[in-house]
């Protein structure tokens, strides 16, 4: 998470969180929670999002370009899996854990400041009453996002600058039974 300065601050964008994402950027000064489209097609079913992680939060926390003592950084990683339409596409930074076509998700939620390697092995849970339509999936109706950020509120542009968040060996493992190989099959 870094501090944008001058520029950033004219615009009431006073911190940038490093994330990284699977998707698209498309700036949106007016509306930046939309300027992330999260996801692409995944035409097979999740059942795990796992790797490791280190964590170390930036000293000094900021809220809407103040100091905000008391407040103490974290990072925040997820991988979601949702159903795109005619009036879905992609998700955003408004909406990628909290909008209706989520179909399962896996987000970590004990992540600590750590100097050391720390794995995380976190099950997709099925929203209630989803589940995976084989058509769609052979048709590529579904989209994975996989969302890792340094500042869990940079998106919102609080967050602490100095926070860094690494990671490694990253993997999205798959339910065997049920996949369709686009290429194969």
């Amino acid at each position: 998470t870094r501090s944008t300065g001058d520029f950033g601050a004219m615009f009431n964008m006073p911190i940038a969180a490093g994330n990284l994402f699977i998707g698209t950027f498309s700036t949106d000064l007016t509306n930046p929670l939309k300027s992330t489209k999260f996801g692409l097609p995944f035409y097979y079913v999740p059942s795990s999002f796992s790797g490791y992680y280190k964590y170390k939060a930036g000293d000094t926390y900021y809220e809407n370009g103040n100091v905000a003592e008391g407040q103490k950084d974290i990072c925040h990683f997820y991988a979601v899996l949702y159903e795109t339409d005619e009036t879905v596409s992609t998700l955003d930074g408004t909406n990628v854990l909290t909008h209706p076509n989520i179909i399962s998700a896996a987000i970590i939620e004990n992540q600590t400041e750590t100097d050391e390697w720390t794995r995380f092995d976190l099950p997709f849970v099925y929203r209630p009453g989803k589940s995976i339509d084989p058509e769609k999936l052979k048709n590529g109706k579904y989209n994975l996002a996989v969302v890792f950020t340094s500042s869990i509120n940079g998106g919102t542009f609080k967050g602490a600058p100095g926070s860094m968040l690494y990671i490694d060996e990253v993997e999205i493992t798959l339910d065997s039974e049920t996949n369709y190989n686009p290429i194969t099959d």
